[in-house]
């Protein structure tokens, strides 16, 4: 989920990826509302309700993105020390705050049952006590960012961050490979092709969650072997995209409406998948990724111009934050709701499987939590993110030698 502005430099001008920042804002709208836990007709639908393939589409934007800015860069120790401090400054501050949000809401969660204030729901263990998701082994391995790594069986806390400790140790084999046997030749981005198969293909074989049917939501246990294979498949998209814009190839010949013809193709092909390809159809993702990778980086027609509204550019520079911020508003929502609104949306009418009543309102309550969300998000961007960012890139261990007269 690093949010990155990426800049590549084939001539004197550089060239921002606009489009894949845009599409990136969009993206984190779309989990956001994945998350809703209560009847709405943009819930309802198979593209919000398989939207967890979309992440995948973030570690793609990230291999495509560092790739892209780190491939020729990151050669000495020094350089690695800097590509480590500047990855753990983007992600650590908002994930380490939302943490603590999360203890905070487990502790009045004691509390609250403690003083009589709310009951115990069936089967209910409360945080930090023996059998509760929400143990003091997963709490330090949130801060050490291992939470997703295979330790637990479980997520817990915030627990869309499981991206976040997945994403940052794939950092250090990202380093590791340029440093030391970084792909030059076609033959190199063909293994790295091959090992994506081989991931996808070794994720295709685990065993799914409570008897489930297999798919990619994969998370605690192999999220890092999957977050290495959408960051891989970014990886080659990059290399791709450069070998086509320095090269006198057709794809730099296309007029704008060509270019919007092949954008529409690309979005169609994207829900296609997205409504069609269910269960172990789903570990078929990656020729998805290469392609919405490689064709919105020209940003050659409408949709790329879409994309680059202000609206979407702005949704980009905070999405990590609506990321991480949604799911405590996300449960906020859902309290008060099913207080509130209990028959109008949480408890709608199911007629033959089909659920009657509650859609519009509980449309409108999204929407309602969307604009609190965005609207929280850009705090937690201007007073944590980019501070605390700031204050971890430029701190240091060594002392500064006094000055002398």
């Amino acid at each position: 989920m690093s949010s990155d502005k990426a800049t590549y430099r084939p001539a004197a001008k550089p060239v921002y990826f606009g489009a894949l920042d845009g599409l990136r804002g969009s993206l984190a709208v779309v989990v956001a509302i994945h998350h809703t836990a209560w009847f709405s007709y943009m819930n309802y639908h198979s593209f919000i309700n398989d939207a967890y393939v979309l992440l995948d589409l973030f570690f793609a934007l990230s291999g495509f993105l560092l790739y892209t800015l780190y491939h020729k860069s990151l050669k000495t120790r020094q350089d690695c020390i800097k590509f480590v401090k500047r990855r753990f400054a983007r992600l650590y501050p908002l994930h380490f705050f939302m943490l603590m949000v999360f203890a905070a809401y487990s502790v009045a969660r004691i509390w609250a049952n403690k003083t009589g204030i709310v009951g115990y729901d069936a089967g209910e263990i409360l945080p930090f006590h023996p059998g509760s998701e929400e143990s003091w082994g997963l709490f330090i391995s949130n801060i050490f960012l291992t939470h997703a790594m295979g330790l637990h069986n479980n997520l817990a806390f915030n627990f869309p961050s499981w991206t976040v400790s997945v994403e940052f140790y794939t950092y250090f084999l990202f380093m590791i490979m340029m440093v030391w046997a970084a792909p030059k030749k076609v033959w190199h981005f063909a293994l790295l092709g091959l090992g994506v198969i081989g991931l996808y293909y070794g994720l295709s074989l685990v065993e799914p969650k409570e008897g489930g049917v297999r798919n990619m939501d994969i998370t605690y246990d192999f999220g890092f072997l999957r977050c290495l294979a959408g960051f891989t498949i970014g990886i080659i998209a990059a290399k791709i995209f450069k070998a086509v814009k320095t090269k006198d190839l057709w794809p730099n010949k296309l007029s704008f409406n060509q270019w919007t013809f092949v954008e529409i193709i690309t979005v169609i092909i994207g829900l296609g998948f997205l409504s069609y390809f269910k269960g172990p159809l789903q570990f078929y993702v990656g020729p998805v990724l290469l392609l919405y990778m490689v064709i919105f980086a020209f940003d050659g027609g409408y949709v790329s111009k879409f994309l680059r509204n202000k609206i979407f550019l702005y949704l980009a520079k905070i999405s990590y934050s609506v990321y991480m911020v949604h799911a405590i508003i996300t449960l906020v929502f859902y309290m008060v709701g099913t207080k509130l609104f209990p028959k109008h949306i949480f408890y709608p009418e199911i007629v033959d499987g089909v659920a009657i009543g509650g859609g519009l309102a509980g449309d409108l309550y999204v929407l309602i939590y969307l604009a609190v969300t965005i609207f929280v998000s850009h705090f937690t961007y201007k007073f944590v993110e980019v501070p605390g960012g700031k204050f971890l890139r430029n701190f240091s261990f060594r002392k500064k030698a006094p000055k002398t007269a």
